[in-house]
């Protein structure tokens, strides 16, 4: 498996030299996935928009909180850099900043999605799908992983749609119940008579053969 720390760069010059490229139907270029590592902790403008566009979509995560400037960088020192288990990505089209994509609990045969955001609109109209498969793609060709997870709530059906066209199935769901703390709550797995919500956390996988007989398909067939 390949070293993902060492992508963790501390300058944004560093981390687009081995950043993963976007690619389209056409084979052009949309966009770039540049792995976030020290550089990141700096950029006013990125942790004000990442903590911007966790607040907007708060509503999709397990974990519910006030999203901050402060609280982004310590995510991304802590976690996202400071794990090595971890890799995260900022995705840029022309210089842009638009959106986050990453991976977590990286092992030797498997990997969870993770963290997937597009906070601002334009560019390509398939641009999460193209920047999806660009991520599946390192994952299952240079990480060597087997199988990707990801865990998404039943009631973002965006997301599920978008990665049921990679060949993601349900491997599992699980009940839940809302653990009121201190400064913010969480939606924790549960048996089905300690749930309070109608939703479920559905925990999805795509094998690496299931996935390269899927994007082989017309595109037709798998939108």
């Amino acid at each position: 498996m390949k070293n993902i720390q060492s992508m963790k760069k501390d300058t944004l010059v560093e981390a687009i030299s081995c950043s993963l490229d976007v690619i389209d139907e056409s084979n052009t270029k949309i966009a770039l996935l540049v792995p976030v590592g020290n550089w990141a902790l700096s950029d006013e403008e990125l942790l004000g928009d990442f903590a911007k566009w966790r607040q907007i979509f708060m509503r999709f995560f397990l974990t519910q909180f006030t999203a901050s400037k402060e609280s982004t960088k310590n995510y991304l020192k802590n976690l996202s850099i400071g794990q090595e288990d971890r890799i995260f990505f900022a995705i840029y089209v022309d210089n842009l900043l638009v959106g986050h994509i990453g991976l977590s609990n990286v092992t030797g045969s498997k990997a969870e999605l993770d963290n997937i955001i597009r906070g601002v609109s334009g560019g390509h109209k398939d641009l999460m799908f193209f920047t999806e498969k660009a991520l599946l793609n390192w994952a299952f060709n240079t990480l060597k992983v087997e199988a990707v997870e990801a865990q998404v709530m039943s009631r973002n059906f965006l997301a599920l749609s978008l990665h049921e066209r990679f060949g993601f199935k349900l491997r599992e769901r699980f009940f839940l119940k809302k653990v009121i703390n201190e400064s913010s709550f969480s939606y924790d797995a549960c048996e089905k008579d300690s749930a309070t919500e109608k939703f479920f956390l559905d925990v999805i996988e795509v094998a690496k053969l299931d996935f390269t007989e899927t994007i082989t398909l017309p595109c037709s067939r798998v939108k």
